[in-house]
């Protein structure tokens, strides 16, 4: 917001100094000089924009790089290997991750709670959400069921604590994260140092007060097979988060938290992860082996992963 204010006031005071140096028709001869009240608000103006514009992110002024692409830097639970659900292929991260199952794969950044940037490249081969359907057999005849509403897979990927919980889950009792999270919406979640769960997807917009000129969208649908650039960057000066996420040129959607409270330096870990909290179907489940259901998963593949932090 501060560099976006500084802009604002440069183009205003450059606009001044235009108005001051503007000659008014003369009936004589005598040349008209600069209107003194103009040619000082303008000069007053382009130097505090330009200099708000500059200063606004100090921070990344020294802005550095982390290297994620070294498998053996990564923290990896189940423990990585050629067979593994969470496993490195050609320079990617290839997950099978299970709910329930607490996997995930974390990289410690040693982040001092005030700035990042991070892209990666994600492509969805499964995602079960609510809604998808599932072949149970019980009583030796085969029906369709499809998943309820609590019975769902939902991907995080962004910073998190050494718990490694994925926040999309308003019943989390631990966990301080800032991550972008894939399930039947795209959404950015914040856990603070309180715990404090905020939210901007297509129903919530990411401020503390319901904006009046809010409108409910209709959730991003996910499509399988397809790859999906994101871009999520926190700044703790304008206490703002924001998530962009773009299909080729086209931009899917663009997410916005304001207002964001402090973090704790125990959030220090990029990372990916599944939702947790047993959230799959728990009347079913005791019984999966003779019906077939299965708990929901999310198989994905992400890379070209990028991180820099002040």
């Amino acid at each position: 917001m501060t560099g976006v204010l500084g802009w604002v006031l440069a183009l205003a005071g450059a606009a001044l100094l235009v108005i001051a140096f503007r000659r008014s028709p003369r009936t004589d001869a005598t040349p008209s000089g600069p209107h003194r009240g103009c040619l000082l608000a303008g000069l007053a103006g382009l130097t505090l924009g330009l200099f708000l514009a500059v200063s606004a992110d100090p921070a990344f002024a020294r802005a550095r790089p982390v290297d994620l692409s070294r498998p053996d830097d990564w923290v990896i639970n189940p423990a990585t290997g050629p067979d593994g659900p969470i496993r490195w292929e050609g320079g990617a991260l290839n997950a099978t991750l299970e709910v329930g199952s607490h996997h995930y794969a974390l990289f410690p950044v040693d982040w001092r709670a005030d700035a990042f940037d991070a892209a990666w490249d994600i492509t969805f081969l499964q995602l079960d959400r609510a809604g998808d359907p599932i072949t149970l057999t019980e009583g030796g005849r085969a029906r369709t069921h499809r998943r309820t509403r609590q019975d769902f897979a939902s991907v995080a990927v962004g910073m998190m604590d050494q718990s490694a919980a994925n926040i999309d889950d308003r019943d989390h009792v631990a966990g301080s994260a800032l991550e972008a999270t894939f399930s039947d919406d795209i959404r950015l979640r914040a856990s603070d140092a309180n715990f404090i769960l905020r939210t901007a997807s297509h129903d919530e917009p990411g401020t503390l007060r319901l904006a009046p000129n809010f409108k409910k969208g209709a959730p991003v649908h996910i499509d399988l097979n397809r790859k999906y650039h994101c871009e999520l960057s926190y700044r703790r000066a304008d206490r703002t988060a924001v998530l962009t996420v773009r299909d080729g040129e086209r931009e899917v959607v663009s997410r916005r938290l304001e207002d964001v409270k402090d973090f704790t330096s125990s959030a220090a870990w990029f990372g990916v992860s599944v939702r947790g909290y047993n959230r799959f179907d728990k009347k079913l489940d005791p019984k999966k082996a003779d019906t077939g259901y299965t708990r929901p998963k999310a198989v994905v593949r992400v890379e070209n992963l990028s991180y820099r932090q002040p």
